[in-house]
């Protein structure tokens, strides 16, 4: 959902500096550099895809039917585009931030910050299910109509897939960067 995507990119900035610390307060350099492109390389290939895949295929789900009330990302020219950019933006500055974080070593409040933007998700989804569990257009939800989540097989099948997909990734580059963290001590 665009309105917890953005969020998240942010979080995991936070979470990528909060996994990485000890490279970070090292204050190297190339550290940084290395930290940020594995970052970089997680939000391409195991995360702005899924957003987009998801305002592409089932946009009412995506956007959970409010503001935008059109059938298809295709009706609004630069909503991909501006979404994109600005999924970027988020990421980079929560990575940024949560680096200047780290090196003051405010690591709790770091932390606090990516638990509490995916606790925030969380509370986001579950609070509003008439619109966050519905799938269909917005034009079929205002109606009462729109199909539930779990009705779409294709829905069910993609969403389970890129869960894992995120989440896998996610524990792979935060192991990832504390073994080599540990390998500076």
């Amino acid at each position: 959902m665009v309105q917890i995507d953005v969020p998240a990119a942010f979080a995991v900035g936070h979470f990528f500096a909060d996994g990485a610390y000890k490279q970070l307060q090292s204050g190297s350099k190339e550290s940084f550099y290395e930290v940020l492109i594995k970052h970089n390389f997680f939000q391409i290939f195991c995360f702005v895809w899924i957003p987009v895949y998801f305002m592409l295929e089932y946009f009412g789900w995506e956007t959970t039917h409010m503001w935008w009330h059109r059938d298809s990302a295709a009706d609004y020219a630069f909503f991909v585009p501006g979404f994109i950019l600005i999924f970027f933006v988020a990421a980079n500055l929560g990575f940024l931030f949560g680096t200047k974080l780290v090196r003051q070593g405010k690591l709790a409040l770091n932390r606090g910050i990516w638990i509490g933007i995916i606790a925030a998700s969380a509370v986001w989804i579950l609070a509003q299910t008439k619109s966050t569990f519905r799938l269909g257009s917005y034009a079929e939800w205002k109606a009462g109509n729109a199909p539930w989540f779990y009705e779409d097989t294709t829905f069910l099948v993609m969403l389970i897939f890129v869960m894992v997909v995120w989440t896998g990734a996610l524990a792979y580059f935060f192991v990832s960067l504390r073994k080599q963290g540990k390998a500076l001590t």
